[in-house]
C-alpha cells in the first residue's frame, strides 16, 4: 500500500457535461471513505413525530439547506466539498435541473463537480421533499480528526 493519497478527475465526455460534474474520479492511496446518506431540507427536530420539511414549494431553497446540511457533515468528519468522489441526487422534477446545478455550483464554493447522478424519483422520505442528494467522500487518512 502506498504512503501517498491523491484523488484525481478525469472528463472523458466531450465536453457537454463540462462544469455539471466529472466522468470519473480515481482514488489512490491510504484514505477515510464518508458515506452520507440522502440529505435534504428536513428540520432539525427532537423526534421524527416533529419531523417535517422546510422551504416548501421551493425547490433551489431546498437544495441550499440540503448542501448547508452537506457541508457541516463533512467537515465535522474532516471533509469539504473537494473531497466528494461520488454523489446522487434525487428529484421529483427533472424540470429543475438547470435551477439545480446553479445551487450547486454556488454550494460548492469553487471544488470540482463530482461524478454525479441525477434522478427523477416518485416520491422522496417527507412530504414537501422536493429535493434529496447523497454524497460519498475521500478523506487521506492523516487529514481525519
Amino acid at each position: 500500500m502506498t504512503d501517498s493519497f491523491e484523488i484525481q478527475r478525469h472528463n472523458h465526455n466531450k465536453g457537454w457535461s463540462q462544469g455539471f460534474f466529472t466522468d470519473v474520479i480515481t482514488v489512490q492511496g491510504p484514505a477515510k471513505f464518508i458515506y452520507i446518506s440522502g440529505i435534504a431540507a428536513e428540520a432539525d427536530v427532537a423526534t421524527p413525530a416533529e419531523m417535517h420539511t422546510q422551504a416548501i414549494g421551493d425547490f433551489a431553497e431546498q437544495t441550499r439547506i440540503a448542501y448547508a446540511k452537506l457541508k457541516a457533515l463533512l467537515a465535522a468528519h474532516g471533509a469539504t466539498f473537494h473531497d466528494v468522489v461520488r454523489m446522487t441526487t434525487y428529484v421529483l422534477d427533472r424540470a429543475n435541473v438547470y435551477v439545480y446545478h446553479e445551487v450547486q455550483h454556488e454550494a460548492l464554493e469553487g471544488a470540482p463537480p463530482p461524478p454525479h447522478t441525477f434522478l427523477q424519483v416518485a416520491s422522496l422520505a417527507m412530504p414537501d421533499m422536493l429535493v434529496e442528494v447523497e454524497v460519498t467522500a475521500a478523506v487521506p487518512a492523516d487529514r481525519v480528526p
